[in-house]
């Protein structure tokens, strides 16, 4: 047996909340990914969720961890890193998401950086997509604000959903 990292105890707890609410009907889940990145040795686990047959808007979140947290984890570099992962939330969606692009950072409060993308295809309808990123790594003793997270995006789409813009 091996001694799991804090990305794989992180991931389990959040794996198991996402799916949680899945199964009570709160969310529908899209997809989900396990990648490994062996040229770079990064994980990353992303599950796409929305609400139940409202697809127009999503999120997909993204906990990720490269070679420094995992050396952090085993003491050999901790000078820019920490044990841990990295969150990212990325919303997608329509142009009711790129309306609501204030409602959400508002919501999630100033302290955090997006980054919003618009998609314009000529096959496709247009798209627009806010990533989230919040400036700490997430340790496992922060595991009560990973569930908050996902709480939170949870209401985040369904303040959405309730809105005309």
């Amino acid at each position: 047996m091996f001694d799991p990292t804090a990305f794989d105890n992180l991931k389990v707890i959040f794996e198991g909340a996402v799916y949680d609410l899945d199964l009570s009907g709160e969310i529908h889940i899209l997809d989900r990914k396990d990648l490994f990145d062996f040229a770079h040795y990064e994980r990353c686990y992303q599950i796409h969720y929305s609400l139940p047959y409202k697809e127009s808007i999503s999120i997909e979140f993204h906990l990720k961890a490269d070679m420094g947290h995992f050396l952090a984890e085993r003491k050999m570099m901790t000078e820019k890193n920490t044990a841990g992962a990295d969150i990212l939330i990325v919303y997608k969606g329509d142009e009711k998401l790129k309306n609501g692009r204030k409602l959400l950072e508002e919501t999630w409060g100033k302290d955090k950086k997006w980054e919003w993308k618009e998609v314009i295809s000529s096959l496709n309808p247009p798209a627009c997509e806010g990533n989230l990123t919040f400036n700490r790594v997430i340790t496992e003793e922060m595991v009560d604000d990973v569930l908050q997270m996902i709480s939170f995006s949870v209401e985040t789409l369904q303040q959405l959903d309730r809105i005309d813009f």
